[in-house]
């Protein structure tokens, strides 16, 4: 059974798709959470529009949960394709050295007693 990718009207493009993974790793920056350089070649194959976010997910459950992942394998990953070249590869590059450079995570403060305004 082949799996047709699906897009929302925000992410026909691979500039919309890249400005979504883009905004999601900077959310992430302030707990400092930097994607792996596996999750971060996915997010490349979905910015080129070879999977959609759905597969991504699918594929994170086989990686992180192989106890639940079974019921996601309805939409197997297609296979890469030698050589090929994904846009926005460089500028992915350079945020996860941007993200690697970020100092050490500083929990937040919590303050004692009660807030009076």
């Amino acid at each position: 059974m082949n799996y047709i990718p699906q897009f929302h009207e925000e992410e026909q493009t691979p500039a919309q798709r890249w400005d979504t993974v883009r905004s999601a790793i900077g959310a992430g920056a302030s707990d400092r959470a930097v994607p792996s350089q596996d999750l971060a070649h996915l997010e490349l194959r979905y910015i080129a529009g070879e999977i959609d976010q759905t597969q991504v997910q699918d594929e994170l459950l086989r990686w992180y949960r192989p106890d639940i992942a079974p019921a996601a394998d309805v939409r197997p990953l297609p296979p890469e394709q030698p050589s090929q070249m994904y846009p926005y590869t460089a500028e992915m590059a350079a945020l996860m050295q941007q993200m690697n450079e970020l100092p050490p995570r500083v929990p937040y403060i919590v303050m004692k007693g009660r807030y009076r305004g």
